[in-house]
C-alpha cells in the first residue's frame, strides 16, 4: 500500500527554524565557497533571468492584480522553499525576515493592500513564475515572440533551479 505524504507545516515555518535554516546555509556556502563557484554563477544567470521576466509581469500584474476579486496571495499556500533559499544565498540577497506562511492555516506575511511587499527578488520562484487565468490570457495576447521568449526563459530559470540545487548538494554531500 502506498503512503501519502502530506505536508502539515511550511519548510522553516517558525522563526526558530527560519534563522537556524538560514544560519546553516550561510555556514556550509561559506565552508565551500570555491568549490560552489558553478552554483553561484548558476545563481547569478538565475537572477539575470529573472529580471528578464520582471517587466512583462509587472505589467501582466498591473492590468488584472489591481482589481482582482480573489487575489492569489490569499488564496495560494505557498512558501520559500530551499531552493528559493539557496537562490537568496547564493545571489548574496537580503534573506526575508520570516517565512511567508508560519503555517498551512495562515495567509502570506508579506501580502498587502497593494500586493507583496517583498521585492520581485526575493520572492518565491512559485510566486514569480505563477500567472492566474486573466494574466495567462493577457499573455496569449502578446506577439508569439513574446510568449515564445516568456516561456523559454521559465523553462531555463527552472533548469537552473535544480541544477543549482544538485551542485550544491553534491558538493556538500
Amino acid at each position: 500500500m502506498a503512503t501519502t505524504f502530506y505536508q502539515t507545516s511550511p519548510a522553516y515555518g517558525s522563526p526558530a527554524a527560519w534563522c537556524e535554516s538560514n544560519q546553516a546555509i550561510a555556514h556550509v556556502i561559506n565552508l565551500h565557497r570555491t568549490k560552489l563557484q558553478h552554483a553561484i554563477g548558476l545563481a547569478a544567470d538565475i537572477r539575470q533571468g529573472m529580471e528578464r521576466l520582471f517587466p512583462l509581469l509587472d505589467e501582466l500584474c498591473l492590468l488584472t492584480c489591481r482589481l482582482c476579486p480573489n487575489p492569489c496571495c490569499i488564496v495560494a499556500t505557498v512558501w520559500i522553499d530551499f531552493r528559493d533559499l539557496l537562490f537568496l544565498h547564493l545571489s548574496e540577497l537580503p534573506i526575508p525576515p520570516a517565512q511567508l506562511i508560519p503555517n498551512l492555516n495562515e495567509d502570506c506575511r508579506y501580502y498587502g493592500h497593494r500586493g507583496c511587499r517583498l521585492p520581485r527578488l526575493l520572492r518565491p520562484w512559485a510566486c514569480t513564475v505563477y500567472l492566474c487565468g486573466t494574466q495567462v490570457h493577457n499573455l496569449r495576447k502578446k506577439p508569439q515572440a513574446i510568449q515564445k521568449t516568456f516561456d523559454r526563459n521559465v523553462s531555463a530559470i527552472k533548469a537552473q533551479r535544480f541544477e543549482m540545487e544538485a551542485e550544491f548538494v553534491q558538493i556538500i554531500a
